[in-house]
Order: structure tokens, then sequence, then C-alpha cells
């Protein structure tokens, strides 16, 4: 969620005042270019191998599982490899207690596989994630203390979907939940989610705000090797996929690929302070926001996160919190239906956007038309990247900001540092292609260029 002060309306600095400080300014890049120069390398780099860092996806042997659940006539079975029942419902009654002992059914890094149908879960069971037993989210799934791999029958053929009433601000959901029982409990080591459709039924809960946790699916505990592929997570209250860092842990080595969030209240896909974790060829629609990478306020400290979203869609916001170290690569982010979006928003930490569209609404003269706002003390390499709204770059706070070969178009400040607070902000631009305004700064903030131009309109 955007924090408050991304609500501030920026203000423009005046054009007098601008004339007046433009030898200043002259005089002063001369001065900072040679800083750049000189500081640049020292404290600002990237990672030019992008490709090096994706990971390779191997898709598991399904056709041979631990536990069974299917579908045969009017009811819903769940049984072991060599036919043992382990439990039986009808397909019109709540399944969740079938699917909790299909679930325990299944030894430590086995695999359940469900067949096709509808399944409707209520959510009985309790799971409290707080190390003192509090923050009590109710699922449909636990999965506790255990290294398994789920499988459906495929996207729309195996779909979940939650029984109508179960959640209220009383008594918060998450339809799958997969950590470890204690406090200071281990998760997985190896899990998955694949092949089937997670659907919240939101039209048919108690959906107000959003509250942390709820999601379609939720991971917690210290946890590596997550995998959750060719998944369709629809009709959220919260989250799509929410791979927090509840249970004093994070998540290392996980991959989420070919997965679409849609009508979700919170993020599509919230990635909570993870380690070496990717989101590939991902999608989300009609969501608070497409996507969030978040971090805490070690972020200087801590290692490298080493996240990265590639070739990822969406109509909505993203988001990146104190991550130190993010690529963005083939983003496709289009915020111009949105009601109330910042375009993509960086804020702290250290990364990079490649190759990538990011548009917003021209016609919102405030940062909620922008197509990117960087602030407090972000550092963002932009590289061949088309940036389309009000504002292009918006750097303010002691963001530090460069662009190289893009293309921006905007008629409120292509490379804009206004803010209603003091900034000491840097934009550096380098064989850049702007059309519409080409600088709004604010005293305090640096502009830089090198070899950008002014696009051309061919006369109609």
């Amino acid at each position: 969620m955007c924090p408050a002060s991304l609500s501030r309306e920026p203000w423009l600095e005046p054009k007098k005042q601008r004339d007046g400080l433009e030898m200043e300014r002259i005089i002063g890049l001369i001065l900072f270019a040679a800083l750049v120069n000189s500081a640049s390398g020292l404290d600002f780099r990237y990672n030019e191998t992008l490709d090096s860092r994706m990971p390779v996806i191997e898709f598991p042997e399904t056709e041979n599982s631990d536990v069974y659940v299917f579908q045969q006539g009017q009811s819903i079975i769940a049984e072991t490899a060599d036919g043992r029942q382990i439990a039986t419902s009808s397909i019109k009654s709540d399944a969740s207690g079938l699917f909790k002992a299909a679930i325990d059914a299944v030894p430590d890094g086995g695999s359940l596989n469900i067949g096709k149908g509808l399944y409707v879960l209520s959510a009985p069971y309790a799971v409290p994630l707080y190390p003192n037993g509090s923050n009590i989210l109710y699922c449909c799934i636990p999965v506790i203390d255990k290294s398994m791999h789920i499988y459906g029958a495929g996207v729309d053929e195996t779909i979940i979907q939650l029984a109508p009433n179960q959640r209220n601000l009383s008594r918060l959901v998450a339809m799958m939940i997969i950590r470890g029982s204690g406090p200071l409990s281990p998760g997985y080591s190896d899990f998955t989610v694949a092949n089937l459709t997670l659907d919240g039924n939101r039209a048919q809960q108690k959906d107000d705000q959003p509250q942390d946790g709820e999601a379609l699916i939720l991971a917690g505990s210290k946890r590596s090797n997550g995998k959750y592929y060719r998944l369709k997570l629809v009709n959220s209250h919260g989250s799509g996929i929410y791979l927090g860092n509840n249970g004093s842990g994070r998540e290392r080595d996980a991959v989420v690929f070919s997965v679409v969030a849609q009508n979700c209240g919170a993020e599509g896909f919230m990635l909570d302070t993870c380690h070496n974790s990717h989101v590939l060829d991902c999608a989300a629609w009609h969501c608070r926001e497409g996507l969030c990478l978040h971090g805490n306020n070690d972020w200087k400290s801590r290692s490298k996160d080493q996240v990265s979203a590639t070739k990822f869609q969406t109509d909505s916001q993203i988001t990146v919190w104190q991550v130190n170290d993010f690529t963005l690569s083939g983003i496709n982010m289009d915020c111009t239906p949105a009601t109330d979006a910042y375009g993509l928003v960086v804020r702290d930490g250290t990364g990079q956007v490649r190759r990538s569209v990011l548009k917003n609404d021209k016609a919102k003269t405030d940062s909620t038309g922008g197509a990117t706002y960087i602030y407090e003390s972000s550092r963002v390499l932009f590289d061949d990247c088309q940036l389309e709204g009000f504002f292009g770059i918006h750097a303010v706070g002691r963001s530090h900001v460069e662009a190289k070969n893009c293309r921006l178009v905007a008629p409120g400040g292509c490379f804009c540092t206004t803010d209603p607070n003091p900034v000491q902000s840097t934009i550096i631009a380098e064989n850049c292609v702007w059309s519409g305004k080409k600088v709004v700064l604010q005293a305090g903030a640096a502009f830089l260029e090198v070899e950008c131009v002014e696009e051309q309109t061919t006369p109609a």
C-alpha cells in the first residue's frame, strides 16, 4: 500500500525562479559532472549480465504421487497411491477436512495430486503468525512443518474455491498457509504448488480493507526452494501470493513462474524480504498493486536481496520498498486505467529497470499520473526503457537515478525533482529521447545530461 507521503501533491517551481537559477545550475553541473565521474562507480554498480541471474526452471514429475484427491460421481475421494482410502465427502459439501487429511497423509518430501473439478473449502484452521500466538489467520489448507509438492490437473481444470462467509475483519483468511509450527520453526526446504486455480470468492465474503498477511497463498518461516508455477489466483480479498517473513524467516531461492493474479484487494504478487527469488512471465490485472518487492529497515546492512521480476504485465502500480538489489526487466506496466496509482514506486534500496515500458495517465497532473516515483535513498538505473505519464522520472528526497537509452513522454516533466519537502535528488540522463517538458528542477536537486535530444515529430 502506498505510504501517506505519496499522497502529497508536487509543486512546480515558478519560471522566474528557474530562470534565475539557470546560470548557477550550469556552473554547478560542470563541477557535478566531474564529481559523478569520480564517485559514481564506487557505490552505484549494477549487474550488466541480467540473464545470468535467471534460474533454470525444472518441472518435476507429477504422474506418480503419494496421495490423490479426485472426484468420482458425486463424491470427492482422497486415497494413497496403493489405493488405501483416506477420506471421502460429497462434491456439494465442505472439502476442507478431506484436504487436510490428504495433506497429513503425504510424507515429508512427497506429493499430492488433485484431479479435475471444483472443490469448495471452508477455512476452519487457525494459524497464529506471531511468536506470542497472536495475529491469527484462518485457512482452508494448512501445510505445517512439511516439504511437499501439490499439483492440480491444470489452470481452470482444478479449482479450489473459498466457501461463502468465511472472511471478515475479526476472522482473517489465507486460503493456503505454508510454514513451520513454532515461532522459530523452519518451514519447507522444497515446496511446489502448480497447475491449478485458487478462487477467493471475494464477492461472497465481508470485503473490507485487506489486512497484512491475507492471501490465497501465504508462506512463512525460514524456508527455501519454493516453486509456484502455472497458477491462476483470482478474487482474493488480500494478495494473490504472499511470500512473507512471518515466523521470523525469509524466503530463499523462490521461483514464481507463469502465474496470473486477478481482482485482488491487495497485491497480486508480494515478495516480502526474499533472497535470490524471482517472478518470471507473470501478470496481475485489476489488483490494488500488481507487484510489491518488500524489504525492511535493515536494507543497508543485510546481504543483497537479489530479487527480480522478468516479463511481468500489469495495469496497476508496482512498488519496490527497501530492497537492496532488485532487477525489473521486460516489464509492461500501464496504470492509465487505475484510479490511484503512482506508476513504479521505489522507496530506498538499489536496483535496475531494463527493457521495460512504464505508463500512467498523462491527464492526471500530479504524482498519480507519473510513470515513476523514486524517493528517500533510492538508487535506480533505467536502461532502454519507455516512460510515459504526467511525469517521466520523478526523483525526490535523496534519490539518485540514472537513465540510459530511454524514451520519455511527459507534459509535466520528463526529468522532474519537485516535491513539497527539500530535495537532494540527482538525475543523470544519457542518450535519451524526450518529448513534452524536458526538466522541472527544484532547488537542491541536480540534473546532468549527455547526448539527450528532443523527439522529432513528423508533420501530418
